[in-house]
């Protein structure tokens, strides 16, 4: 992956001929056994009119491979596999680029403006600048722990390097005594792999072959290392490995693979001119150099070995008319930072195209299952992957069910077509997810699937005691729950929902029910409640509620007075006295009792007189009896709290006991 941009003063035109020093066409020492393979024709345009490549970096948040053309003073912003692009123009010899670890802010080393220019990935708009000095021109910029590394020159002499602290813009430059350390910018590598550390040599503008490595792990620079490597010059690309254990260098002479702690060469792959490097995260190297046609331009390497892995061939673009074959640019390769593709740029007769090599191709996964199943039972899901991948493929499968997530099952395996079918006996009910999951290759992306079965469970028995039970105000009463079988669960919640709107349902107990499945709380009841047991269920047996309604009456009293006297359970008036009855009831904010008068007449009570008396807030109410007194009936009296017409319905209809009463001369 590109953790550094342009490497030099000049940039590379898009040209049929390259000009200035010439080189001859060399080898490349490759295995006998390495087999060349021709890249693919398909090539993609930048949507941008280029003239120039500056530099390569991959914007892997939005999938984007971005070009700097300081020709034209502009970004290229292009999709992994070509279509609409944008671009950013302006930015007058725009050269060197890199990418914050995020792929969320691009910075750009502009010489012209005497800037490195922060942008938004988002929408590529500027988001930031940094300064610096008029005399100083930045050529190049990269990321290495938490600073800014660049390159800079006076306008072509006196090259040096320096960082830039993002959190507060301060700029540090190299210090060097008597004369600049390099004649012109230097190439500058890096790579978040080893983040302390910073590779810098000689660039194509001149014929040094310096390269030097600093530790930059405390925010300064410190040199481990440098040498001149005999055999290079002119040197065209840099690069830092995974590990920052060696640093690759291309020129005229050749690709050296220099040992980090000493800069020694422990292999020259090409003996003349190399072109561009890059390093994968894994390890892997990329070489590109000038061959004659039909030899490979493009070698990959893995992880610590010395021997190519592959050897790829540059084609010659039949469809377009062209007799030579696509030119590797210099400076023109660059992994996407997941190492899935590597990104060549290429030139033919100024035709500037790209292409994504080891380009993965997408997978997908479709699954076919049963909406319900029962536990227990034998379901199978069936589904097709496709990508062309071949029969035998073989798919894992996970099982995440109430019991146990992420429960890896037996791998299955693709036929011809592509198709799978797998069968599994579920232990758990509920909602339970099969995922497929395709682990990719180095030609085909992973993909997952998944499908959620729900998975029957039994009901439980479970019982409430009370339901339907009415109780005197106040009284202490105790309910029992009773839950029967269950698989691993054993907890009931009783609750209790008081009547009206002003007392919360409240849970009243939480807990395992005895051994003989039951639990009992007490309670007072002090107005009716709803009773709810609750099982939460669990992998084998469903949730269940019940409910009991446990009625509660109010308190409720009728006074007599003004009597002249009360015998046998009679209350004796004149005729001239007024009789007054006082009913105390359990208070509630406008509750209302309803007073009932009957007189005794032909063997039986018949209803006379009723009233409905509002209560004071201690629940009083008082009525007098008016009019002219009969004498000689007998007449009873009674007070009632009536649910829903008493002004709530927060108790059970309630009556008092009757009062008896007559009238005498």
């Amino acid at each position: 992956m590109r953790a550094r941009s342009i490497r030099r003063t000049a940039y590379v035109a898009v040209t049929a001929l390259v000009t200035g020093v010439v080189f001859s066409y060399g080898t490349f020492a490759a295995s006998a056994d390495t087999t060349v393979i021709t890249a693919p024709q398909n090539a993609y345009l930048f949507q941008a009119d280029m003239a120039a490549l500056g530099d390569l970096v991959v914007d892997t948040k939005h999938q984007r491979l971005i070009a700097s053309d300081p020709k034209r003073g502009l970004l290229a912003i292009a999709p992994y596999t070509g279509g609409i692009g944008q671009k950013v123009t302006d930015l007058d010899s725009v050269a060197g680029l890199a990418m914050s670890t995020d792929s969320g802010t691009l910075y750009a080393a502009v010489p012209a403006a005497h800037a490195i220019v922060a942008f938004s990935t988002d929408t590529y708009t500027e988001t930031g600048r940094y300064s610096l000095s008029d005399n100083v021109y930045p050529r190049d910029v990269v990321v290495a722990g938490d600073r800014l590394w660049f390159t800079y020159d006076n306008n072509g002499s006196a090259g040096n390097f320096g960082s830039i602290d993002p959190a507060t813009k301060a700029v540090t430059t190299h210090a060097y005594a008597r004369i600049a350390p390099y004649y012109r910018a230097p190439l500058i590598a890096a790579n978040p792999g080893a983040p302390g550390l910073i590779a810098l040599s000689d660039n194509s503008g001149t014929s040094g072959n310096q390269v030097m490595l600093y530790d930059v792990s405390s925010g300064t620079d410190i040199q481990t290392a440098g040498t001149g490597v005999a055999g290079l010059s002119f040197i065209r690309d840099l690069a830092l490995s995974h590990d920052g254990s060696e640093v690759i260098v291309a020129g005229g002479g050749g690709t050296f693979r220099l040992r980090a702690a000493d800069l020694s060469v422990v292999d020259q792959p090409w003996d003349t001119v190399g072109d561009a490097v890059d390093a994968a995260p894994d390890g892997r190297l990329a070489m590109a150099g000038r061959t004659d046609p039909g030899v490979a331009d493009l070698y990959t390497y893995d992880a610590g070995s010395t021997s190519p892995a592959r050897a790829i061939d540059m084609p010659i673009p039949y469809h377009l008319h062209y007799t030579n074959p696509d030119q590797i640019m210099e400076n023109g390769i660059v992994w996407q930072p997941d190492g899935r593709r590597l990104f060549v740029v290429t030139d033919n007769a100024g035709l500037m195209r790209f292409r994504a090599l080891n380009e993965p191709v997408a997978t997908t996964i479709t699954l076919a299952a049963p909406a319900t199943a029962t536990r227990g039972k034998p379901l199978t899901v069936t589904g097709t992957i496709d990508g062309a991948l071949p029969a035998g493929t073989r798919l894992t499968v996970r099982r995440d069910d109430p019991e146990g997530t992420d429960r890896q099952l037996a791998e299955v395996s693709t036929d011809d077509s592509g198709a799978f079918a797998l069968t599994d006996v579920p232990t758990a009910g509920g909602n339970v997810t099969y995922r497929v999951t395709y682990a990719g290759d180095d030609t085909h992306l992973p993909t997952t699937a998944a499908s959620t079965i729900a998975i029957s469970r039994d009901v439980p028995a479970l019982s409430i005691s009370g339901h339907n039970t009415v109780h005197p105000y106040n009284s202490a009463v105790t309910v029992t729950a009773h839950l029967g079988a269950t698989y691993r669960n054993r907890s009931v919640e009783l609750s209790a929902d008081p009547a009206g709107t002003d007392q919360p349902n409240r849970v009243v107990k939480r807990a395992v029910v005895d051994t003989n499945g039951n639990l009992s709380v007490s309670l007072r009841l002090t107005r009716t409640t709803v009773l709810t047991a609750a099982f939460a269920g669990d992998s084998r047996y469903a949730p269940r509620t019940v409910k009991a309604t446990l009625y509660a009456k109010v308190n409720l009293s009728t006074a007599v007075t003004k009597q002249y006297k009360t015998s046998r359970g009679y209350h004796y008036f004149r005729k001239t006295k007024n009789p007054v009855f006082t009913t105390t009831m359990t208070p509630s904010a406008g509750r209302k009792q309803r007073l009932t008068i009957e007189y005794y007449s032909a063997g039986k009570w018949r209803p006379w007189k009723t009233a409905t008396l509002k209560l004071t807030s201690t629940g009083k109410s008082t009525y007098t009896l008016t009019g002219t007194h009969k004498t000689g009936i007998k007449y009873r009296v009674r007070s009632g709290y009536i649910n829903g017409t008493s002004g709530d319905s927060l108790n059970y209809t309630s009556y008092g006991p009757y009062r008896y009463f007559t009238f005498t001369k």
